[in-house]
């Protein structure tokens, strides 16, 4: 009898264990495996190769966030997965294929309709970066007269089109940020206003391809790792972001990987 009661006692113990390890284990689409969404070219946010869906020799800001989030959830570094997700594509509702995605995405009231963020992970304004030759403006006034230019999608090309308002419409390019890019280099583009990291990174990445970035425009932006809407990874990854802020570890990270300097404001 007393045999039957300690083997029934194991039994719900390790009934009880393994309903722990589920309640405990965060609910990404692979058990145990975390998928993570990318997109290039994001210097100091993302360096590497891109080959095929996935990125080769990964390093920079977002990388090294993502796996520092999957630890805190308790996830190995092995078991983490990069997807290459167009950043046009992460803002339309619907299923997503990564469990978050981290792409410099601003948390936005109208994006927040479609798609889930979580909570912000770094602090931005928008940057101008000027074409090779142009004088240096100084006044938020002096862009209204320029060919003016912004990826699609983006909170530049938003502040462009409802707080500029210029004279010359906007240039607009959908692909990714480096048709943007080409064009300030050409000449086709006067200032492309683009989050600051981003077009110092640019600008340090390729010195004297354009004019440099003449300012930051305040805007009190946040970036957010976007997921499904609704998604039930979301406290996770909440809770993961809070502590590493709290620990230190952003703004480690950041001091790294982004090391730009102050750019002065336009006003």
């Amino acid at each position: 009898m007393r045999l039957k009661v300690i083997t029934a006692a194991l039994g719900v113990f390790a009934v009880v264990a393994v309903t722990a390890s589920a309640q405990s284990s965060p609910p990404t689409k692979t058990p145990g495996k975390l998928i993570v969404g990318f997109d290039l070219p994001a210097p100091g946010f993302w360096n590497g190769r891109a080959s095929g869906n996935t990125i080769k020799n990964p390093t920079g800001f977002e990388y090294s966030l993502a796996l520092a989030i999957a630890k805190q959830m308790g996830i190995s570094a092995k078991n983490v997965q990069f997807l290459r997700a167009p950043f046009g594509t992460i803002l339309l509702a619907g299923p997503k294929k990564f469990d978050f995605a981290l792409e410099e995405t601003t948390i936005t009231a109208q994006r927040a309709k479609v798609i889930g963020f979580s909570a912000p992970y770094f602090d931005a304004n928008q940057g101008v970066l000027i074409r090779k030759g142009l004088p240096k403006p100084t006044k938020v006034a002096q862009l209204k007269t320029l060919q003016t230019c912004a990826q699609a999608a983006t909170t530049g090309l938003t502040w462009i089109q409802h707080k500029l308002r210029p004279v010359k419409k906007p240039l607009v390019y959908s692909a990714s940020s480096t048709a943007a890019f080409d064009a300030v280099e050409r000449g086709d583009c006067d200032a492309l206003l683009l989050d600051v990291p981003i077009v110092v990174s640019q600008s340090n990445k390729k010195p004297g391809a354009y004019g440099g970035v003449v300012g930051q425009i305040l805007t009190g932006e946040g970036y957010g790792a976007v997921m499904e809407k609704g998604s039930k990874l979301k406290p996770n990854v909440d809770k993961a972001i809070k502590a590493l802020r709290a620990n230190g570890t952003i703004k480690r990270l950041q001091q790294k990987w982004l090391p730009f300097t102050r750019v002065p404001v336009l006003t």
